[in-house]
């Protein structure tokens, strides 16, 4: 499995014509700069000042050329939902978000996160995955992300702000994709694989974070900090040969049915993108709600490590 994923990550690209079987998870920035003013092409800057201190006008101020601004945060990839804060917002928000950015079906996209540290990497893969959930397969994520790509000055930003031109997205859900705390449960009683992304320390239950009423974990669920599946934190994605090794070192076995939850299904979405689109474990989901949803009904059961009283 290792080997094949490898294989798909150096295939070079002829032309942004080719197939969407063709299109790699992951495309670096010598690649990106031969296409990203392609006219099927689409590069997402998706700077925002809550994950990267930055936003707008950082973007307008030097980005990879050509490509347009859309907020991860305050541009309408999430939204509040029952109280829940980060959750997927109603199909035709997000229609209509995809179509404004100049996407369709046809459209090459690639998320250009900041790239400053797994966190930012972060922000790509969710939006990768809400793209691919609309039945989008034409998405990859600028490893490295425009920090790396502008590294060392061997690529020229480029500065303005750009308009892009709207198109029709009609998204094509895949509810296959979609997990509810229901589910979740029904995996619990099972003992499917949970893999939680967040810190140590909250998966421990040693601290909480301030979206989830309760400390702790999800009951029997495995370990991978965020910050594990990038090179020294940063925003090149470790290969997938050093990724297995991780997972193995986790206790998670690779070929398992997994369910990825962190706090607000943030930091998992990139353990989802490396578990699944990486690694290619085709059994692996996303739990959008993830501990802030879970943790607010007290029924639902938690696993604690650590219990201090201050």
């Amino acid at each position: 499995m290792i080997a094949l994923t490898t294989a798909l990550l150096s295939t070079l690209w002829s032309g942004s014509t080719m197939a969407a079987s063709a299109v790699a998870p992951l495309i670096d920035a010598e690649r990106l700069q031969t296409i990203a003013c392609e006219p099927n092409v689409v590069v997402l800057d998706i700077r925002s000042t809550k994950i990267d201190g930055q936003a707008r006008d950082a973007y307008a101020q030097g980005h990879v050329p050509c490509a347009v601004h859309t907020d991860y945060i305050e541009g309408g990839w999430r939204t509040k939902v029952d109280g829940v804060p980060g959750m997927l917002p109603p199909l035709p928000k997000l229609e209509a978000l995809v179509g404004g950015l100049g996407i369709d079906d046809s459209t090459w996209v690639i998320v250009a996160p900041l790239g400053a540290d797994a966190k930012s990497m972060a922000a790509g893969a969710r939006v990768y995955w809400t793209l691919k959930l609309l039945g989008h397969e034409r998405v990859s994520i600028l490893d490295g992300g425009t920090l790396g790509y502008a590294k060392g000055g061997a690529r020229p930003l480029e500065k303005g702000a750009r308009s892009p031109t709207p198109k029709s997205f009609v998204a094509d859900l895949q509810t296959d994709m979609l997990v509810s705390a229901d589910d979740v449960l029904q995996g619990i009683e099972a003992q499917a694989t949970l893999v939680d992304y967040r810190r140590q320390d909250e998966f421990s239950g040693l601290n909480r974070n301030g979206k989830t009423p309760r400390a702790g974990t999800l009951p029997g669920a495995a370990n991978v900090p965020l910050e594990w599946l990038t090179r020294d934190n940063g925003g090149e994605i470790r290969s997938p040969a050093a990724l297995a090794k991780l997972y193995t070192l986790a206790g998670v076995a690779a070929d398992a049915k997994q369910v990825a939850f962190c706090n607000t299904g943030h930091n998992s979405s990139l353990g989802w993108f490396v578990a699944r689109e990486l690694l290619g474990n085709q059994d692996v989901l996303l739990y959008d709600g993830s501990m802030a949803q879970w943790s607010r009904n007290e029924a639902r059961p938690m696993a604690r490590a650590v219990d201090l009283t201050d």
